[in-house]
């Protein structure tokens, strides 16, 4: 099932547009995220205050919030012949930390929904509360979650409902946090403010993976799309040594757009270039800049790759087919044609039917790269491959080889 709902989340970024397929007209824009919540493949702990400072009420919301968010389609659980699957565990805490359901306990919503009503009905007797002890707790499921060799590749997420944020010295959750984040887990926390002051908003900003730190009241009063939304970007993502397309190259947590590119610091003509792309990965090709945004995140890239040396010159998709310039697409594609912004240098394209293919020259150190036309066989330079990320639309198999199939 697809998402429409997450207007606010996406709003922080920018519009969602639709996918372009291989049968259907090729769009001229960057692909976005799949948004097919029944296709989610993750794996994921919740993590919930059970302390009596959530009060009853505030924790059968947190489980009626919990379940809302996997009841668009998400498959719940493992499927020998359906990979695209989403593994739930539960973890309550306050004082100490309980494990309510590992990563294999549910295996279908109906599941979910029994145990989470059921877990989360009434507070415990506690009043302490130490985020710590959950983090710790569901660090040790998603650790023992490994034990699964087909999910290695899967991305790992945390979601924390909290009413109040303690701990400092052995207490303090930020060491765990980090040591989760740092081994690539996303931490998504969810306020859930008594005092409306937003204090526990900004306190729970400390351990949240940016931008996913929400509120139970957001003036939106959107928790469960946005939780959603987050959830989509996190199972957007490239396979390893490709570089995610997204809205800033300098924020790693801005906006992330459907597309993986790799820059390649061995020389090639511009023909061999895009047969070496074509291999590297599935329906992979020569970069396309359908805008001066993306030309410019390819820059970017550029100059933190090692290999590339001032003044840049790299191949991208932009070739000549029967007098019309076109981008590169997997073969079999159809190829959209040039539109709505042109990168060319002063004096560019030059006119000749031999100089049919296009890389981004550099005139000089203190200047940006344009588009100059080239003949294919003749000059080597650097290049620049793309691809589509791996996400509900796109399965792949595996991020550490070519063998990622795409299931769509």
């Amino acid at each position: 099932m697809k998402l429409f709902g997450f207007l606010v989340f996406i709003g922080v970024y920018c519009c969602y547009g639709q996918h372009y397929t291989t049968d259907s007209p090729p769009a001229y824009y960057d692909r976005r995220c799949g948004e097919d919540l029944g296709n989610l493949w993750l794996d994921v702990v919740v993590v919930v205050d059970n302390s009596k400072g959530m009060t009853n009420g505030g924790l059968i919301n947190i489980a009626a919030s919990i379940a809302s968010v996997f009841s668009n389609g998400t498959r719940i659980g493992t499927d020998p012949y359906e990979p695209r699957t989403t593994r739930l565990g539960l973890v309550t805490y306050n004082a100490v930390a309980n494990t309510v359901a590992n990563l294999d306990t549910y295996q279908s919503l109906d599941d979910v929904y029994d145990g989470i009503f059921t877990a989360l009905s009434q507070v415990s007797s506690s009043d302490e509360s130490y985020i710590v002890h959950g983090l710790a707790q569901a660090e040790d499921i998603l650790e023992d979650g490994k034990s699964n060799k087909n999910r290695t590749h899967y991305q790992r997420v945390v979601i924390v409902y909290a009413s109040t944020y303690k701990g400092t010295g052995p207490l303090d959750p930020i060491p765990v946090a980090d040591r989760l984040k740092t081994a690539g887990v996303t931490i998504v926390t969810v306020a859930y403010d008594q005092d409306g002051d937003g204090a526990l908003l900004a306190d729970l900003q400390l351990i949240a993976t940016p931008p996913y730190n929400f509120s139970n009241t957001d003036q939106a009063g959107n928790e469960i799309g946005e939780i959603q939304g987050a959830l989509l970007q996190v199972n957007c993502f490239c396979p390893n040594g490709w570089t995610q397309y997204r809205a800033s190259f300098t924020d790693i947590h801005s906006y992330r757009y459907g597309v993986c590119i790799q820059p390649e610091n061995l020389k090639a003509v511009w023909r061999a270039a895009q047969s070496s792309c074509r291999i590297r990965w599935n329906n992979a090709y020569l970069a396309t800049e359908f805008d001066g945004t993306k030309h410019d995140f390819i820059l970017s890239a550029i100059r933190n790759q090692t290999g590339f040396i001032q003044p840049f010159s790299y191949h991208i998709g932009l070739n000549l087919v029967n007098g019309v310039w076109v981008w590169d697409h997997p073969v079999g594609w159809a190829r959209p044609q040039l539109q709505n912004w042109y990168g060319w240098l002063p004096g560019y394209p030059l006119q000749s039917s031999t100089l049919t293919a296009v890389l981004n020259s550099q005139p000089s150190t203190d200047v940006k790269t344009g588009w100059v036309n080239i003949a294919p066989l003749n000059t080597a330079a650097n290049y620049v491959c793309e691809t589509a990320s791996c996400d509900t639309d796109n399965y792949c198999a595996s991020v550490t080889s070519d063998t990622a199939v795409q299931k769509h």
